[in-house]
């Protein structure tokens, strides 16, 4: 067994692992076969991912080094101090790469005409046009804030760039901070999109300006993470949607957990020994960045730069529309048969269309439904709130404790309430993260119920990006399981004893671990058989240890991870007959499929990733595909899934990430892409653009994949 930099024992530590997710983003970055927007916007993705792993991850590992510091963890047998040391060395890996991409991309780019340059790179003239605009439009807005005995350290902005200033009159230095200004861009438009430069240069060149009749000593930009993952205590006695918007509030004093800084800067000058002193934090907190400091910057500029018109950019994908999965055609095809859909290829309109239908028809008598985390503009909120306006019972189960998405929850709340709708939070201590609708229809003196189970949120908008699966399905096993479930969360019964469906707590976890050692005896007598697993993260040591065992039988186990993976492969005599992958690329890989094939083949999709809090903290669902048609579309999934060498990174025995040299060239999203463009050019006619243009979509789709 290979020693790793990543654990001493025979699991992985989850952060370092996700550390690794977020390399692999980045490295997105370097393929060619990507347009260059795209590839720039990576790296803008990696930064915006660091951000939320500063916030919620690290501050627990910090807080269990300052509790309890010597404590070795179980899995990796290091103390807490170890890992952040560790997590200090990967992460600054990833900012030397990102960063070294950043530039070559940016040259890139400036040979297409569009330039990021320094201030002293201008010319005259458009030195003292930046100089005009710096003193009417950006002076104004600045305020500096002096650090003396006089002036308390302010309460640094999380996530916003700001200078700090060392200033100096005859033998006195003083220290002051700027806030860069809130409502102005990042970057500050020279020549339109064709040059530009940033905003911090721009201030930087004119500080004389505002510290008038002192000398600059010495100027740099720093940036300040929060840690943003207080604990919610629920009190039983007061109202959660109050106890909601008190947390939030309290939320934001949360301690420091990363400091960044310009990477000119010594770090062991007096001014980052001031900060670091003033906020509290370590060496190994402070991240010395080799460019501008925060590139989702870049997720606004790159907007701009499109609207340039600039062929660098994925070629514009529509999702496949079936008509037989909108509308009322949907719930006719219901009554026959049951319906399973692959977003984002098949479009989430079915999904959307599926609750509107049922606002608007006369049959409906009520509509219950799990909502985690919802679209700005909800099409579907607003066909709930249509809904009970109509007279039809609506009871809408909305989590309000869905990380940074507590206020927009809070605010559909009150409009669902507000409309007539029934509200409730789910049960105590509990997050809810299923994602379940029922539709309950009378016609006559008979009742006519269709269920939707999903793996993701209901949201319209992360739908056009993220990969999920949508079942939907008529039949009595899964509307009784899916009508138990709603009354069990809604009201005071018993944990119902579901026919088809498995729910979490507990539930997923058992329903796995039967499953896996199932297939493990089954292949112990046959030496046939194996498991598939696709979900975000595998941490759950529980889990891991029954796929441990299932492989030391000799199954042979195909793990497909996006984020973070604790299982170790490769170890001899425990699991060496696993292979664990990760598929990164245009979609975000969000679905959960868990598959078993003995004398017969099982599929699950699920809401929850086989992590402790989804198996044991959370109620999830997960929800077995029966019928033929729908089984052999998941069937065909999974293989090209598994097909796919492209796209795919290879995690080692010793924790490492490896892409093997493909000869196929073969990638599941483009494929899924090819797919969902042919089936739509077989469509009748839906979009104004002519049907002649959809095989050579397909044609330059699968040439790009063949360069």
């Amino acid at each position: 067994m290979q020693d790793s930099p990543y654990t001493s024992r025979d699991y992985f530590h989850r952060d370092l692992s996700w550390l690794l997710f977020n390399k692999r983003v980045i490295q997105e970055a370097k393929d060619e076969k990507n347009p260059l927007i795209e590839r720039l916007r990576f790296l803008a993705i990696a930064s915006n991912n660091a951000d939320e792993f500063f916030m919620i991850r690290v501050p627990g590992i910090q807080s269990l080094a300052r509790m309890s510091g010597e404590k070795v963890d179980s899995r990796t047998g290091w103390t807490q101090e170890e890992i952040l040391e560790k997590l200090f060395a990967i992460q600054t890996e990833n900012v030397s790469e990102q960063y070294t991409l950043y530039q070559s991309l940016l040259s890139d780019l400036a040979k297409m005409g569009y330039e990021t340059v320094a201030y002293q790179e201008l010319s005259d003239t458009a030195k003292e046009k930046m100089t005009a605009y710096f003193q009417e439009m950006i002076l104004p807005s600045l305020t500096p804030i002096a650090l003396d005995a006089y002036h308390a350290f302010p309460k640094i902005v999380e996530k916003k760039a700001h200078l700090l200033v060392r200033v100096k009159d005859g033998d006195r230095e003083e220290r002051a901070i700027i806030p860069l200004p809130a409502l102005f861009p990042r970057y500050i438009q020279v020549e339109g999109m064709k040059q530009v430069i940033l905003i911090e240069d721009l201030i930087e060149q004119h500080l004389a300006q505002l510290f008038v009749g002192w000398k600059i000593v010495h100027s740099f930009v720093f940036r300040i993470t929060y840690d943003k993952d207080l604990a919610f205590e629920e009190d039983t006695e007061e109202n959660l949607f109050i106890q909601m918007e008190e947390y939030i509030q309290e939320r934001s004093k949360g301690l420091p957990s990363r400091l960044e800084i310009s990477e000119l800067q010594d770090r062991q000058s007096v001014d980052i020994a001031f900060l670091t002193h003033m906020l509290e934090l370590k060496d190994r907190d402070i991240y010395s960045i080799p460019g501008p400091l925060d590139l989702t910057y870049l997720f606004s500029y790159l907007e701009e730069l499109s609207k340039e018109g600039i062929d660098a950019v994925f070629p514009v994908f529509r999702p496949y529309v079936n008509q037989q999965w909108l509308g009322t055609k949907l719930y006719e095809t219901l009554d026959k048969q049951d319906v399973l859909i692959q977003h984002p290829y098949d479009s989430y309109e079915s999904v959307v269309s599926f609750i509107e239908t049922a606002a608007r028809d006369p049959h409906t008598i009520a509509i219950k439904q799990t909502l985690y985390r919802m679209a700005k503009n909800s099409r579907i909120v607003e066909a709930l709130k249509s809904a009970a306006r109509a007279g039809k019972q609506v009871t809408a189960l909305v989590e309000l404790k869905a990380r940074f998405d507590e206020e927009n929850n809070l605010h559909w709340v009150q409009e669902l309430e507000e409309a007539g709708c029934y509200v409730t939070y789910g049960l105590m201590h509990l997050k809810t993260h299923s994602k379940a609708t029922l539709v309950v229809k009378k016609n006559g003196n008979q009742l006519q119920q269709y269920v939707h189970i999903g793996t993701g949120n209901y949201n319209e908008s992360t739908a056009r990006i993220y990969t999920d699966f949508s079942l939907f399905s008529s039949h009595t096993s899964y509307v009784e399981d899916v009508t138990a479930f709603f009354n069990y969360l809604s009201g005071y019964r018993e944990r119902p004893d579901y026919q088809k469906i498995a729910v979490s707590p507990e539930g997923i976890r058992q329903m796995l671990i039967e499953k896996i050692s199932a297939t493990a005896d089954y292949y112990e007598k046959t030496k046939t058989g194996s498991i598939f697993f696709k979900m975000n993260s595998l941490t759950d040591r529980v889990i891991i240890q029954s796929l441990y065992e299932a492989s030391q039988k000799g199954v042979p186990i195909h793990l497909l991870i996006r984020g973070a993976c604790c299982l170790r492969p490769g170890i001899p005599d425990k699991s060496e007959t696993i292979e664990v992958k990760s598929i990164v690329g245009r979609f975000l890989e969000h679905s959960r499929v868990y598959s078993f094939v003995t004398d017969h083949e099982e599929y699950w999709l699920s809401s929850a990733d086989a992590m402790t809090r989804n198996m044991m903290l959370r109620v999830e669902i997960a929800a077995p595909i029966e019928e033929a048609k729908a089984k052999q579309k998941m069937a065909d999934i999974v293989q090209i899934y598994q097909k796919d060498d492209y796209k795919s990174y290879y995690l080692q025995n010793d924790g490492t990430y490896q892409r093997k040299v493909s000869t196929s060239f073969f990638s599941a999203q483009a494929t899924f892409v090819a797919n969902a463009i042919e089936q739509q050019a077989i469509q009748p006619k839906k979009y104004p653009e002519s049907q002649e243009n959809r095989p050579t979509w397909v044609k330059r789709i699968r040439h790009l994949w063949k360069k």
